[in-house]
Order: structure tokens, then sequence, then C-alpha cells
């Protein structure tokens, strides 16, 4: 009996709860500037085998940044972790690895010593990104916060309407039919 009810709890659905909204969904420009093949008009600051590094600035529109500042607040908080404030951040774009889209990650620092740390040498205290996720015709956004020191890692998704998904990433979300 012990073990049917572990196997249905591995099937059950994670926690889905509508959020309010925390910040502007839309604005005046696009979330990302993007040129032809939907790729930075801009070359990147870093490139590494698998990672593109981009400015922040000239990819990501200001209400987005807003909109993505806020969900990570809201998490940060649920999670327990300690705030970083978006003072600073990167774009990184996922390459060599398959997918059929590039795959864009925005991540934020509270400096830009901690980003260069971070990107640049490969030394991060914490991670606090944003996936990116082009799904069922909308950009899902998928979360990951961490602590390294502390050994904390939390992934969460929001999905269109405000839709989170705690604990798991967007690929990770089970399509509706």
């Amino acid at each position: 009996m012990v073990l049917v009810g572990s196997l249905a709890a591995c099937s059950l659905e994670p926690e889905v709860v509508t959020l309010p909204d925390l910040a502007p969904m839309t604005g005046d420009s696009p979330m990302f500037r993007l040129g032809p093949d939907n790729l930075p008009l801009l070359p990147p600051v870093v490139s590494q085998l698998k990672y593109e590094y981009y400015q922040c600035d000239t990819l990501v529109s200001d209400w987005f940044l807003k909109l993505l500042l806020a969900e990570m607040n809201f998490l940060e908080k649920e999670s327990g972790l300690a705030h970083v404030d978006g003072s600073a951040c990167a774009v990184s774009r996922a390459i060599n690895q398959g997918q059929a889209e590039p795959r864009f990650t925005v991540i934020l620092f509270s400096s830009r010593k901690e980003a260069n740390d971070c990107v640049v040498n490969s030394r991060c205290a914490v991670a606090r990104n944003v996936t990116l996720v082009p799904r069922e015709g909308a950009v899902w956004r998928s979360y990951f916060l961490t602590d390294f020191e502390l050994k904390k890692y939390y992934n969460h998704c929001m999905a269109p309407h405000q839709q989170w998904h705690k604990l798991i990433t967007c690929d990770g979300v089970v399509p509706k039919v």
C-alpha cells in the first residue's frame, strides 16, 4: 500500500498557482530586440564553447526586464533566498545544443563585478537565471535560483496568464491536450 501511495505521488502534476500581475506584462517595444533568424543584432561580449553572452541592455526591453525582476524577487522570497537586485545582467544564448530555435537566458546580478566574476571567470556565488522557452505560441519563463554555498536549488516555471508551476522547469510541464 505504501508503494501505491508513493507511485501515485510521483504522477501528480506540480502545484500550479495563478499569481496577480507583479509588473506590466506588455510594453511599447518587443520583449527582446532581435534581428534576422531571431539572433542579436550586436556581437556577443563573451563567447564560449556552448554559450555566447550579450549585454542585457542591448537585447532586453525595459518593461520585460522589470517583469523578470518582479517575478524573480517574488520567487526569491518564496524560496527563502538572498535578494539579487538585478542592477547588472547578461543574456546568454545556448549554441551547439541541438535546439531548433535559439534559447536565451537572462542572468541577473547585484553588481557588474559579480557579473564579470560569474560570466568571465566562472565564479558564481548564486544564480538567478530566467530561460525563455518558446512554447505553445507564447514565451514561457523557466526560473533557476540557487545559492551554491548553501546548496539550495529551485526551479519554477511562469506560463501565460501568470500560471506559476512550482518546483519544475517549463520543459518539465506536461503539455495540455
